[in-house]
């Protein structure tokens, strides 16, 4: 499952990266980008979500 460990890896540091996004425009005062920062993370956590579904469904299958 090493695919598994660098896709997840991945998608965590696209999370990180736009949180990091969020409270620089927050800090800065635009206050009108937070919301596409917060559908874009909103977006990565869904995919995150159907990409763990996906791989622990290919486990089970691997475990037959």
């Amino acid at each position: 499952m090493k695919m598994a460990w660098w896709v997840f890896m991945s998608l965590l540091t696209v999370q990180i990266i736009l949180i990091q996004y969020m409270v620089e425009e927050y800090l800065a005062g635009h206050y009108g980008n937070l919301f596409y920062y917060v559908l874009a993370l909103g977006f990565m956590f869904v995919l995150t979500l159907i990409t763990y579904l996906f791989f622990r469904r290919v486990d089970k299958v691997m475990d037959h």
